[in-house]
């Protein structure tokens, strides 16, 4: 029997429900959940470190992943990290239900932004892309409740700009000090 590992990435860290001190190793089967399973040993150190990490940073971090639950391996022959069938990641499932223009049940799944407290070029670059995603697929509906409804979860300054713009009552709308700043001026 195929055993299921969930990890959540959306506004917490965690693995089977249980939350994780061990971000960076959650963020490593993120970014594998999200390239399909698999990637090459470079371009997962160039994507998940900063500078030039030392030759030992990766394993390290996929030896964490273990301990906390999470199913990645390395082929030490191909170079590349994968993570075992049977891993979910909430990312890839809200980022499905996008595409897939199930927009209300992505909302209703959507806890937060993606592993907030970290700071990798990956973990910045899947926040603002999952937020985006968000944004688009509720703008592309055209739906003021819908847009509403997502302002209350994603703070996207053109979510507000065009909730401002349908109508909506500035005072309700989450508005960034940036923007209210530009609507006062303009």
């Amino acid at each position: 029997m195929e055993r299921t590992v969930e990890i959540s990435t959306l506004g917490r860290c965690a693995v089977n429900g249980v939350n994780v001190q061990s971000r960076r190793a959650v963020e490593l089967a993120a970014l594998l959940a999200l390239s399909g399973g698999r990637a090459q040993r470079d371009w997962l150190m160039t994507n998940l470190f900063e500078s030039d990490p030392s030759p030992s940073s990766l394993p390290t971090l996929a030896l964490r992943a273990r301990k906390v639950g999470l199913p990645v391996r390395y082929d030490r022959f191909r170079g590349f990290y994968w993570l075992e069938d049977g891993a979910r990641c909430d990312v890839v499932d809200i980022l499905a239900l996008l595409q897939e223009k199930r927009i209300e049940e992505a909302l209703d799944r959507y806890t937060g932004p993606f592993l907030p407290g970290s700071h990798s070029p990956f973990a910045v670059e899947a926040r603002a892309s999952v937020e985006n995603a968000i944004v688009r697929a509720v703008l592309e509906q055209a739906d003021v409740d819908l847009m509403a409804r997502a302002d209350r979860v994603v703070k996207h300054p053109e979510l507000s700009e065009e909730l401002v713009r349908r109508g909506a009552d500035t005072a309700t709308v989450s508005l960034s000090r940036s923007w209210l700043a530009a609507l006062a001026a303009g």
